[in-house]
């Protein structure tokens, strides 16, 4: 989706209009389940973590102004630029409430009983962090951000494996380049 038409599915607030996209399925990209009970995103603290954790810039395409009524549902464009040069783009990412189906995936995605579907049960909200390619370094490090700050852990694309963000540095740290 370019960013045009993006754009025109946000209320004047930045924020996404009831019914006007579809959620995308867990399989389009990694899923991070979040403890806050909406879908409201604190951008300030993303941004912070980004740069001192992952050595990375993070922004969205278009800035949200939440009120008092916050979305249980919203979607971003989030844009990553790794210090380094090894990744850069903009993804979309897409909250909603977590469903039975979706902690069903999480429990399958933790066959070994590791605590993350534990947590994963404790999370009312997800997102779906929209990826290009199977091996996405700028979904996989926005993922890995966004996990760290909604404290969940993160289900992968084809839903075999769930885990935190700890894996998910050690992930980012075993591809080619360093994610540092």
């Amino acid at each position: 989706m370019d960013e045009q038409t993006f754009r025109e599915l946000l209320d004047p607030r930045g924020i996404l209009r009831p019914g006007a996209l579809a959620p995308p399925p867990l399989s389009a990209g990694y899923t991070v389940f979040a403890q806050p009970g909406t879908a409201a995103l604190d951008v300030e603290a993303l941004k912070a973590r980004a740069a001192r954790f992952f050595g990375a810039k993070l922004g969205l395409t278009v800035e949200k102004k939440y009120g008092f009524d916050m979305p249980t549902a919203d979607a971003a464009r989030i844009v990553l630029a790794a210090d380094d040069g090894t990744a850069a783009g903009t993804r979309l990412c897409y909250g909603r409430p977590v469903e039975r189906s979706d902690l069903d995936a999480a429990e399958r995605g933790d066959p070994n009983a590791t605590g993350m579907f534990l947590l994963a049960q404790r999370c009312p909200t997800l997102w779906i962090v929209s990826r290009e390619m199977d091996d996405d370094r700028v979904a996989l490090t926005i993922a890995a951000v966004m996990a760290s700050i909604l404290l969940g852990p993160i289900l992968s694309p084809g839903g075999d494996e769930l885990f935190g963000v700890k894996t998910a540095r050690l992930k980012l740290e075993a591809r080619a380049a360093p994610y540092r």
